[in-house]
């Protein structure tokens, strides 16, 4: 895999790059940048397969450096973001680094980019659509919904999933269906509620509503849901791991 470190700190690139020594048989690194723009011009002609990329630098930040990219790679982000903040990189990016990184958690992390490896581009770019995303609105606590020339607020625990189905995205209930004007993706990156998990491209799901979890086939599952339906809904392989942590 050819890799590139983009840092503002010489010294955080010399450790990264000391540290990924261990892994010189799989990983080469190309390219080297000190600043988001130079990075962003770099990685777009050099191309390479991941990034280790900064989040807080001067000017061009991580994030913009992603934005202006047209090809993403893998993005592995470098930050010493607070708590809160983490929550969004660990359920919505490829993988995260906290400095200052050490070996251990280097290591895990390489494990963890050649799952992604096997993943689609569709589902990277749309982890990192869902991350820059939730930095830069905010969070939901409920649900604006049309209806007529009504404006219907729905509060979170009243939702039992959300469906992304024909170009359009409903909000379920135990009682009811409404049709929203926003995407499943930029709603999952604006929920700050830990019972929504996404388990499939189509849906999002609240946990309290989830009844039972079913071996389907291929490794796959499917939850059952206690609303008035009994609704069935698939979960892929990609989402696997989250609903078994249940």
């Amino acid at each position: 895999m050819r890799a590139m470190l983009v840092d503002d700190e010489e010294l955080a690139r010399k450790r990264l790059r000391k540290l990924l020594q261990k892994h010189g048989a799989e990983i080469e690194i190309v390219g080297e940048a000190d600043n988001g723009t130079a990075a962003a011009e770099l990685i777009a002609r050099e191309r390479p397969d991941v990034v280790f990329l900064d989040v807080q630098m001067p000017g061009c930040d991580g994030f913009e450096v992603v934005r202006r990219l047209q090809a993403k790679p893998v993005i592995i982000f470098v930050t010493a973001y607070n708590e809160y903040a983490l929550k969004a990189f660990e359920e919505n990016s490829i993988d995260y680094l906290l400095k200052p990184v050490t070996q251990e958690r280097l290591d895990k992390t390489i494990e963890k980019m050649h799952r992604f490896f096997e993943s689609s581009a569709v589902e990277m770019n749309e982890r990192l659509h869902r991350l820059l995303t939730h930095l830069a609105s905010p969070q939901i606590r409920r649900l604006k919904v049309n209806l007529g020339e009504k404006i219907i607020l729905l509060d979170l625990p009243d939702i039992v999933y959300i469906e992304a189905k024909d170009k359009y995205t409903f909000v379920h209930t135990q009682d009811s269906e409404y049709m929203i004007d926003e995407s499943l993706s930029d709603i999952h990156a604006r929920l700050e509620d830990a019972n929504f998990i996404r388990i499939h491209r189509a849906y999002i799901v609240n946990i309290k509503y989830v009844r039972e979890l079913v071996k389907w086939f291929a490794g796959r599952y499917k939850v059952r849901l206690k609303d008035k339906a009994g609704t069935e809904l698939v979960v892929t392989r990609n989402y696997a791991d989250q609903i078994r942590r249940l």
